[in-house]
């Protein structure tokens, strides 16, 4: 069986959002950001990159900031890893906005032990979009993956993970719906915020 930790990249401006703290709209009475971190309740270790906001989060679960701050998601899965101990044979990334994700994680931990030779397993939405930010990764391979970039800040997921292996997993609809305005804010039936 995997040994799995998790980082969650709850960073951003929220710009889309007029600069709400999106972690805390809320779907079902629980944050954005709760409903993720419970999502990756399979993993060892749990670190938020971000900011935690109004969730209450279980007290072995880390909140650290990357650097520079604002700095991208490539910088914060870095900062993420760095906490971590480097024994755990994968790393489960999610984003902090995704408030069905749960639907998604046994089925790419599952793709990942299927596929020895691959890299990561990585999820793909309806429309075949590759989704960065939900997946699981070998951390020898994440390792390599962050060293190889250098200077990370500004630095894109997609270039982060581009020269890895991955197989991309199909996932539930609602899995990868992510809240990035005030329209998806509806389509998830999130509450909260200062919406219009």
């Amino acid at each position: 069986m995997l040994v799995v930790d998790a980082v969650i990249l709850m960073g951003g401006r929220a710009t889309r959002l007029g600069g709400a703290a999106k972690g805390d709209l809320r779907v079902d009475g629980r944050t954005l950001l709760e409903r993720v971190v419970a999502a990756a309740e399979v993993a060892r270790r749990r670190i938020v990159v971000g900011e935690a906001g109004a969730s209450v989060l279980p007290p072995e679960v880390r909140v650290v900031r990357e650097e520079p701050p604002f700095g991208g998601p490539a910088a914060a899965v870095a900062a993420g890893v760095h906490e971590l101990a480097d024994d755990a044979d994968a790393v489960l990334l999610l984003a902090g906005d995704q408030p069905f994700v749960a639907a998604a994680v046994p089925l790419l931990l599952a793709a990942l032990a299927d596929a020895a030779d691959h890299d990561g397993a990585r999820a793909v939405d309806a429309e075949g979009r590759a989704q960065h930010l939900t997946c699981v990764i070998r951390r020898a391979a994440l390792d390599r993956a962050i060293d190889a970039v250098g200077s990370l800040d500004g630095v894109s997921m997609r270039r982060l993970l581009e020269p890895l292996r991955i197989t991309d997993v199909v996932v539930p609809p609602a899995a990868t719906m992510d809240v990035d305005t005030w329209a998806d804010a509806d389509a998830v039936g999130a509450t909260g915020g200062e919406g219009p």
